[in-house]
């Protein structure tokens, strides 16, 4: 009997190690761009639509208040979406040096200061994963897989919904890819049968009773 194949609908994501390669790939504001994606997990129009009175970056944070949608700013997309997004010390400097003193206006902007345009952000970004040889993804690759490494370790579910902007946590999980190396590890961590395997185990021989 041939049982039918079941074809893989998985939504491409950005593992960790392929997101630092892409931003180390880029340089400019390029690069400051795509760590910032993968950083935070923003959508794609919410980073476009970063001012830098958004961002605080003495104590880490960023706060998400509008998105830009067709070239035009707006309201974010729900009410969880206005938030407070908390970012490791190396993104806040990289987003310092990035800004370079400026106090005002967008984070991200074209030469003539107007927003970005998410189909020229992801044909830069699809340049870039061809140039590493990496399998292509758009934007939201990155939002997916900044959610996974939060889940892999271990942060908890309701601040991953709250950094990522999400309604409920079902949602959440929708977002969560868990690579085979992980699970391997975690099974390999919760193993029931160690101890009966370590020569020297409650279970060993030397330890049985005569």
């Amino acid at each position: 009997m041939v049982l039918p194949e079941v074809p893989d609908k998985e939504q491409r994501y950005f593992t960790e190690d392929e997101m630092r390669k892409i931003v180390n790939s880029t340089t400019g504001q390029w690069r400051t761009l795509f760590a910032t994606m993968a950083g935070t997990g923003l959508r794609c129009g919410e980073v476009f639509g970063l001012h830098v009175e958004d961002l605080d970056l003495p104590t880490c944070r960023i706060r998400v208040r509008r998105s830009v949608w067709r070239g035009q700013e707006v309201s974010v997309k729900t009410k969880s979406g206005n938030r407070t997004v908390n970012v490791e010390p190396a993104l806040a400097e990289m987003l310092r040096e990035h800004l370079n003193g400026r106090k005002s206006g967008r984070v991200f902007q074209t030469c003539n200061g107007t927003p970005l345009s998410k189909d020229n952000v992801r044909r830069k970004l699809v340049s870039v994963l061809d140039k590493l040889g990496l399998k292509r993804g758009g934007l939201h690759a990155f939002r997916h897989g900044r959610v996974s490494v939060l889940q892999e370790n271990g942060v908890p579910g309701d601040l991953v919904k709250e950094w990522i902007g999400h309604s409920s946590l079902r949602t959440t999980s929708r977002y969560t890819h868990i690579r085979p190396e992980f699970r391997e590890q975690v099974a390999a961590e919760v193993g029931l049968f160690k101890p009966m395997l370590d020569p020297n185990g409650p279970n060993s021989k030397e330890n049985e009773v005569a």
